[in-house]
């Protein structure tokens, strides 16, 4: 166990270096680029997230990121447990547990109304929207990130811990929470806990990222699409069609799920 913990903290350091480290490297050249053109407080922020070289940084990084674990053989993208024979129903099934949450959580957090309790976080959201609008924005936040992240933490962390031996319950719930700080917002975090759950247990199910890179990129994705083709993306939606989306997309993630929890060899 504690040289799995030595190894999973190793991992994990190379990570940060990779994924975040050079990306602060990177960045110096533009805030001083930023700084130099005046730009201060949040005009400046918005410029070091959405530039089209900021984007293009986060490109790099992801890509290095992929490249080092996978030649380094840290994490796999095998298939796992995932029998041949079922490979398009797993992809089918994860895409489905993706909306299932998606539009689950969207229509939840509009009925409880959570975003109207961190109103100071709306510009935290308008700039990822800003983000996602773009086609830089869509490869890397909507693509790259989702396959890192997985990376870090069902990759690294899960696996570690299940690889240490530790109860599933404790190497799903904790890489979750970290996940969900990770995004830094009160108003996803319980969301993006949630989604860190989910990502988990699919990755314990089949020992396997690719079911969770999956729901993950389809998640981005499909944000990046509401974006796209919606007036506005943030607007409220009315209670009565918000109880349609939780009638119509529970169902469809508990049947992803469910398909999931059965054994998945054929």
């Amino acid at each position: 166990m504690k040289k799995q913990f030595v190894i999973t903290v190793k991992q994990l350091v190379l990570y940060l270096f990779l994924d975040q480290g050079i990306a602060v490297l990177l960045m110096i050249p533009f805030m001083f680029h930023a700084i130099h053109k005046g730009l201060k407080g949040p005009a400046l922020q918005d410029y070091l997230s959405n530039s089209s070289g900021a984007l293009c940084v986060m490109i790099i990084c992801c890509i290095i990121t992929i490249a080092v674990f996978q030649k380094k053989r840290y994490v796999s993208f095998k298939p796992g447990r995932i029998a041949p024979s079922n490979y398009l129903k797993a992809a089918g099934f994860a895409m489905l547990i993706a909306w299932g949450w998606e539009f689950t959580e969207g229509a939840a957090i509009q009925l409880m109304g959570i975003d109207k309790m961190f109103p100071e976080e709306e510009e935290h959201f308008d700039m990822m929207n800003k983000m996602l609008s773009t086609p830089l924005g869509l490869i890397a936040a909507g693509i790259l990130v989702p396959i890192t992240e997985e990376i870090a933490f069902r990759g690294i962390l899960v696996g570690g811990m299940l690889r240490m031996r530790l109860k599933p319950w404790i190497a799903i719930l904790l890489p979750a929470l970290v996940f969900g700080l990770a995004h830094g917002t009160y108003t996803q975090f319980v969301g993006t806990t949630i989604f860190g759950i989910i990502c988990g247990w699919l990755y314990w199910r089949t020992r396997s990222l690719l079911p969770g890179i999956l729901v993950h990129i389809t998640n981005n994705t499909t944000v990046f699409c509401i974006v796209a083709f919606s007036n506005d993306p943030t607007g409220d939606i009315p209670t009565k069609y918000c109880l349609l989306l939780l009638a119509i997309f529970l169902p469809l993630l508990a049947i992803g799920l469910r398909w999931y929890n059965q054994k998945i060899r054929s």
